[in-house]
Parts: structure tokens; sequence; C-alpha cells
């Protein structure tokens, strides 16, 4: 026997129910952005590998990029993330444009790191952008957004928040106050993006072995653990306008959120379980040169956030919020009494589905009709109809209601507007 081949690490196969999950969450992120007149765009899997080259993060593009050479020996990049390749394809039309450009995507990305709990090497992305708004009313409608998504997956404020920050302001703060050097403001912040995994004492240790006085990191890092705020008139703004818009109760001020994207320029937002998860779910702000570092002619302004299917997943899992499986499409289950039959039935089904209505027709004539209906049962087909030799006898169906055991006999004309009222 041939050895069974697996699937490559980090991925996943997705059966009828998870990949049910999968439409189930993409159209509930899309409807939300539709409400907000967002239109739906795709990019190419493949980038050229320039398109991120100091223009995110060193992480992703040192460690976590899957690299593939084509045939002319050009570098090129599975997609880790979509803000890049945005940027590119609003460059490449900037003159043809009305912005500000509102727009949304639900596709695959792909990241070589190590596999965890709400963390794979392919994942899903709804992204989420609006481009040419320089002021913070962009800004707004973006964190407003997320807020109703949390609403639209039925996620209360107790169960989940956005720590919003002002990057601007955080730097001017570190040279400021802290004192440290803007050459260094790069590191801290580096190290700032990776403290609530580090912790404290961690962070400490790591800001002195990179260099930093010790007063210094002391400092900072009170500042941090004790939410100093932060002298930042463009957060007053937002917050006041988010509070406007009845959403303040899912957001609060952090001053921990940098974003580990280079591109980020003043906003930047993380969504964060408050569950036993205890991780970020999305992430997101405010971008104003990305287009004159891809060769645009022009600053764009843009802001915007991704949300990956994975860490939602496995909040919603937790707070039991999944939606039930789907199961089969099918309404209507049409058996096969036995083989004299089967054109009756098949008559049937090819009837119902020219009405519109999603039908499975049994394979297996002359098989116990309690199987049959055992098994539409377990495919959740709510509907079986039945031709036996009596129906055919008077050119009728036997309905049955698998739900409430209900059923009655009918003309296929009559069966097919009893469907159509059940919808």
């Amino acid at each position: 026997m041939p050895e069974q081949i697996t699937k490559v690490k980090g991925t996943r196969d997705f059966y009828p129910d998870d990949w049910g999950y999968q439409k189930w969450l993409s159209q509930k992120l899309l409807d939300v952005g539709q409400l907000f007149g967002y239109e739906e765009y795709e990019g190419p899997i493949l980038e050229p590998i320039e398109l991120y080259l100091d223009k995110t993060s060193e992480e992703i593009v040192g460690n976590q990029t899957f690299t593939v050479l084509d045939r002319d020996g050009k570098s090129l990049v599975m997609r880790p993330e979509l803000t890049p390749t945005l940027a590119r394809m609003v460059t490449a039309r900037e003159g043809q444009l009305e912005f500000p450009v509102r727009w949304q995507s639900y596709g695959q990305f792909f990241r070589y790191e190590r596999p965890q709990r709400g963390r794979g090497r392919a994942f899903f992305q709804w992204n989420l952008d609006l481009l040419g708004v320089e002021g913070p009313l962009a800004d707004v409608e973006i964190i407003h957004i997320a807020c109703e998504v949390f609403k639209a997956l039925d996620l209360p404020p107790n169960l989940v928040e956005i720590r919003l920050n002002d990057k601007q302001a955080l730097e001017s703060f570190i040279v400021g106050e802290i004192g440290i050097p803007t050459e260094q403001v790069g590191t801290i912040l580096g190290l700032i993006d990776r403290r609530e995994k580090m912790g404290s004492e961690k962070f400490l240790a790591a800001a002195v072995e990179s260099g930093f006085p010790a007063s210094q990191a002391g400092g900072l890092d009170d500042a941090l653990s004790q939410h100093q705020r932060i002298v930042s008139p463009w957060l007053d703004e937002i917050m006041e306008h988010l509070s406007n818009r009845g959403v303040e109760q899912y957001v609060k001020l952090d001053l921990t959120i940098v974003r580990g994207f280079d591109y980020y320029t003043s906003t930047v937002f993380e969504a964060w379980a408050n569950t036993d998860l205890r991780r970020a779910l999305f992430g997101g702000g405010r971008y104003d040169n990305l287009t004159l570092q891809v060769g645009g002619k022009k600053e764009i302004p843009g802001v915007g956030f991704a949300l990956g299917d994975m860490a939602i997943a496995e909040l919603l899992k937790e707070v039991d919020k999944m939606p039930p499986s789907a199961g089969s499409p099918a309404r209507l289950f049409v058996s096969v009494f036995n083989d004299d039959l089967l054109s009756a039935s098949s008559g049937l089904a090819i009837q119902t589905r020219a009405a519109g209505i999603p039908t499975e027709l049994g394979t297996k004539p002359g098989q116990r009709l309690d199987r049959q209906f055992r098994y539409a049962d377990r495919k959740r087909i709510p509907f079986v109809a039945v031709i036996g030799p009596d129906e055919a006898e008077k050119n009728a169906v036997t309905l049955k209601n698998l739900g409430d055991g209900s059923q009655q006999t009918l003309s296929a004309d009559a069966l097919v507007e009893a469907l159509k009222q059940q919808d």
C-alpha cells in the first residue's frame, strides 16, 4: 500500500461544514462593508518581492514569507497581506479613480510562522480600506465598521475591545518625555509591539540588552503599565466622533499598541478578546505614505484593517457563537421507490430544480424507504418526496416534512408551490 499523503503543515482541509463557516463569515463581514458603501475587489496571490521590501514588517519579509522563483529567476511572494497590493493597484490607476476609494476583499493569504491556536500558515482574511481622506473622519469610519463587525457576530463589549493609539504621538512621547534618541525609536517600538507577549520583566531586560539605559526602559515601562495618556488631539477627535456614533463602549486608548508594520503613520488599533483566548483578533491603522513607496506620483492617505478567520473562529467557539452547520443545500430529497419508478422520480427532481428548489435525487432504486428517510434526515434535508405505485397510479406525490412528521399527497405542481411557500 502506498504511504498516505498528508496536508502541508499549517494548512487546513475544508470539509463541507468547515467551508460553510467560511462562507457564513465572509458574508457577514462583506455585508457590514456593503452597509458602509465598500466595493469588493481582489488582487493576485503572487506578487514581486520588491512590493514588500522596506514597506512592511521586517519580520514578515525576512521570516514569514513563502517565496518562489519563476522560470526567469525572479523572486515572487505568496501574499502575506493585502495592503501593499492595494497601494500598487490604486497607484496604477490613481488618475482614473474617484476618491475617496472604499474597497473590501475576502481572500486567502500565506505566512510561514509557527502554527498554533488561531494561527496557521494559510488563512483567509477580510481587508477593508478607505483611501483619499486626510482627516480623522476616515479613521472614525474604519473603527466604527470594526465595532459593527462585533455587533454582527453577536460579540458584546464585555467579550471584545478595540485598543487604539496614535503612533506619531507615541513617538513624540518616547523622544520628548522618555529621552530616547530619534534614531532608536524604531527599535523601541519593535519591543513595545512584543511587550504583551513578553511581559514587563522580559521587556525591561530586552530594552537594556538593546542598549537603552535602565532608567529610560523603566520610565517607559511604567508609562505603558499605567496606561499613561499622551497628548494627541487626533485621538481626542476620533474618540469624540466614536462617542457620537454610539460605539465608544468598544474602544479604549492603549499606549502599548504600535502594530508591527512599517507603513503605519498615526492611528493604529487592535481588536482583542477579553476571554481566556487573550489574544489580538485583528488590527489596522493609517498609512499615508505607502502609495509613494510603491511608485505613485502623489501621496494618497489611507486607513484600513484586516481580519483573519482563524482567531475569530477560536473566539466564537469559546463563547458558543459559532453558526450551526448548514448541512446539505438541498431542500428536497426525492426518493426512488424502485427501478420502474426511477423515471418518474427523476422527472420530479428535474421539475423542482427548474422551479429553483435545490433537490437531491436518490441513487439506490429499491432501497427501503426508511433508510432513504434516515439519509435525508442526517443530511438535514427538510422534505422528502415519495412516488410509490399508489402515487404513480394517481399521478401524485407524497411530501413528508421531516421536521414535524406531517405529510400530504398532492400533484407535482402543488408540491412545487407548497415548497415555495416554505421559503
